[in-house]
């Protein structure tokens, strides 16, 4: 009969398993169409040069008889931030071209009929405000 402790520390190593190898796929990006598991591991082992091939593939199969070390999930976590943070700088400059499109769209409503497209202004407005909240600017700027 196994402990509640023991249940506890079975729980966390899945976890912490669970997260490398979320980290691991992130790190190895997307896979190529013609791109076998095998080179991806390959390529992973190139960029984890202290990982061995079997390391790196049970890590993926997320294997519940091997143990990840915490400086193992730093080290993934370490080669994933600066992904995230170069997708978080493409979703603002995404934003701000929607805001910079919403915003000539309504003035090129305005121009053409502003009475007719009252609606339609009305909700680009509502919609470029909240882009621009979004952007954390309040002032009218884009």
């Amino acid at each position: 009969m196994t402990s509640e402790f023991s249940h506890k520390v079975l729980e966390m190593r899945a976890t912490s398993l669970n997260e490398a190898a979320d980290l691991l796929r992130q790190v190895a990006g997307e896979r190529r169409a013609d791109e076998s598991l095998k080179a991806v591991f390959r390529r992973l082992s190139r960029k984890l040069s202290d990982w061995s091939e079997n390391r790196i593939r049970d890590v993926w199969h997320r294997d519940p008889r091997i143990k990840i070390r915490a400086d193992e999930v730093s080290q993934l976590r370490a080669l994933v931030e600066p992904k995230r943070k170069t997708e978080s700088i493409h979703d603002l400059e995404e934003l701000r071209a929607t805001v910079a499109r919403l915003a000539r769209y309504e003035a090129l409503l305005e121009r053409l009929d502003e009475e007719f497209y009252g609606p339609q202004i009305s909700a680009a407005s509502d919609q470029l405000g909240e882009a621009r909240r979004l952007l954390g600017k309040g002032r009218s700027r884009v």
